[in-house]
């Protein structure tokens, strides 16, 4: 039988005779096979170091608090241009509905088309009652600057949340895709019963949210996609 020894040499060590046999069987059974680890085994590590100076550091702070300041103007401007809308509107249905008692204003929206005027749909309405109503809008100052301005808003505080991708986006973008009645109601689908917002209960509730809350919910009530005009 050979061996190696630690130092690499190969010694010639006796055959074990007949009788030692079943001895050296049953010593080999009981034994275990053991790996040792080298005693100069080396452990590779590596530490990546990246340095950001101070002023880099005070540079993107400032930006960051210089960028949500300006989101919270941008949603208190929009919050209160969402609710003047909705007032103005509310008015101007009422003097239409009190001089006309047999039209039904129920499912009455209201948008801006690509020049910005007021316009309305209705799936109740006939095209020339349409008309009729929209000259007697077409008037409401306030309305439209509200509903402008809640354009304006919406815009400004999609660029804040992400610049890249709204880069060329204007208010004037969004002619057309948002609907005061529709936008309000997806808006108030976002308070949910059981989760985030279900203390709020009423609309009036969830319209009296502070602005960064009313901009969460806005958005997601405009997602998944804003539909734009070409």
């Amino acid at each position: 039988m050979m061996e190696i020894n630690r130092s690499r040499n190969v010694t010639s060590q006796p055959a074990p005779t007949r009788g030692e046999q079943p001895a050296l069987k049953q010593q080999l059974k009981g034994s275990q096979l053991q790996l040792e680890v080298p005693l100069n085994s080396a452990k590779v590590t590596m530490q990546t170091h990246v340095r950001v100076s101070k002023e880099d550091v005070k540079t993107a702070e400032d930006e960051a608090k210089r960028i949500t300041l300006a989101y919270v103007d941008a949603m208190e401007k929009t919050h209160k241009a969402l609710k003047t809308s909705l007032s103005e509107f509310e008015k101007f249905k009422t003097e239409q509905a009190n001089k006309n008692p047999k039209l039904d204003l129920s499912d009455l929206d209201l948008y801006q088309d690509k020049e910005g005027d007021l316009k309305l749909n209705s799936g109740k309405l006939s095209a020339s009652q349409i008309t009729d109503l929209e000259t007697a809008l077409s008037g409401n100052e306030k309305l439209k600057d509200a509903f402008t301005q809640l354009h304006s808003g919406i815009v400004e505080g999609l660029q804040l949340k992400d610049s890249y991708q709204y880069a060329d986006l204007n208010a004037s973008s969004l002619n057309g895709s948002i609907r005061l009645n529709e936008l309000t109601e997806q808006y108030s689908k976002q308070f949910h019963f059981e989760g985030f917002g279900q203390e709020y209960k009423t609309l009036s509730e969830r319209l009296d949210v502070d602005a960064g809350l009313f901009g969460h919910f806005l958005f997601e009530a405009m997602n998944p996609k804003i539909r734009t005009f070409a």
